[in-house]
């Protein structure tokens, strides 16, 4: 077998391809219409550009070597060129970044290149979000508003059930409820309805004063602390995806508000978490089970209760496409469907595509 190679200069970075490291499904496989040169265009997601080169998107960090003389050597950014050349036989993708500026020269920063749109990803970091039983108990609720009603203007008040002294503050609506039967841990989705500020405060409620309203603001709303370090700097736009670990099977739960059904671009709740060794990246191939066919030669037939005898032949798994997770949370993740090929329900079966 091929050993890695991996070479850095002063000028690019270099990442070579080992088509014979892995095996299976682990190949480093390039893409048939790979292109021998590229430049990183604003708009671009990594998940993009690692699919014009890989069959396989999610291998991308194998062909990276982590050099601790670089910061974040993964990112890529508006301007790099990326040139694919072979060394001893294997593709060697080597990254040059676009010519810095001179200290005379007005800088302009840059960002990095998303994983993916981040239109899909940013509402899961700073909305949306997951929360556990005891914190959702625990949590302060809206007791309303002096008039009742729920669509407020500037400045009005909405009122909370306990005394506050934070500043800003979330006011989200719960739209699911999740359970992890393995260790009995139950989930809670919610989604933000509205921002606002604190206004007012007493020893039994408080006033906040609503800066901003996604929908209508009711009874029983939970109300969260909003901080400047909220969001964990591991949780960004700018991870880079990976198999999960190794054996890894994960159940999906469904859509965050509750629908039985996604499709491309969706995000599922599944049921593993950091705890579980998941972080923001991993990757599951989705798989739908086969059925199992029963009966004698000339009178088979499908058996919708899949058990097995003698008799009966299991029919293989089908890919029917992948999902990456975008946040982490203890014991559950939010993660985007990368690609579908059809409906993704409850039943599909998510594996790490990882068979080292």
């Amino acid at each position: 077998m091929f050993k890695k190679i991996f070479i850095f200069t002063s000028f690019c970075s270099v990442i070579v391809f080992s088509s014979t490291s892995f095996s299976g499904e682990d190949k480093l496989v390039l893409k048939q219409d790979y292109p021998s040169n590229y430049t990183v265009k604003k708009g671009d997601t990594l998940w993009d550009i690692s699919a014009l080169f890989l069959d396989s998107p999610w291998f991308w960090p194998k062909l990276w070597q982590i050099n601790p003389e670089i910061n974040n050597p993964h990112l890529i950014y508006p301007g790099d060129k990326l040139s694919l050349t072979w060394l001893n036989g294997n593709p060697v993708l080597s990254v040059k970044p676009l010519k810095k500026l001179s200290p005379k020269t007005r800088t302009v920063v840059k960002e990095p290149v998303p994983t993916l749109p981040t239109s899909l990803v940013v509402p899961y970091l700073q909305s949306d979000r997951l929360i556990d039983a005891d914190n959702y108990r625990e949590s302060f609720r809206v007791l309303g508003t002096s008039d009742g009603r729920k669509f407020l203007s500037s400045n009005e008040r909405v009122y909370v059930d306990a005394k506050l002294t934070h500043k800003e503050w979330g006011i989200y609506r719960t739209v699911n409820e999740f359970s992890r039967k393995d260790i009995k841990e139950t989930a809670y989705a919610l989604r933000l309805v509205g921002t606002a500020e604190l206004a007012e405060s007493t020893e039994d409620m408080s006033g906040l004063k609503v800066v901003k309203q996604q929908q209508e603001i009711a009874i029983n709303d939970v109300v969260l602390p909003i901080t400047s370090g909220e969001i964990s700097k591991e949780l960004t736009t700018t991870f880079y995806p990976q198999p999960a670990p190794k054996g890894m099977g994960v159940s999906i739960l469904g859509s965050i508000d509750g629908g039985e059904y996604l499709a491309v671009n969706q995000v599922a709740v599944i049921d593993r978490g950091s705890n579980d060794g998941l972080f923001q990246g991993s990757m599951f191939s989705l798989k739908e089970e086969g059925y199992v066919v029963k009966g004698n030669k000339g009178e088979y037939y499908y058996d919708l209760d899949k058990g097995k005898n003698k008799n009966s032949h299991q029919l293989p798994q089908t890919q029917i496409g992948e999902l990456i997770v975008i946040r982490p949370y203890e014991t559950f993740s939010l993660a985007l469907i990368t690609r579908s090929e059809m409906p993704i329900h409850k039943g599909v079966i998510a594996v790490s595509p990882n068979k080292e």
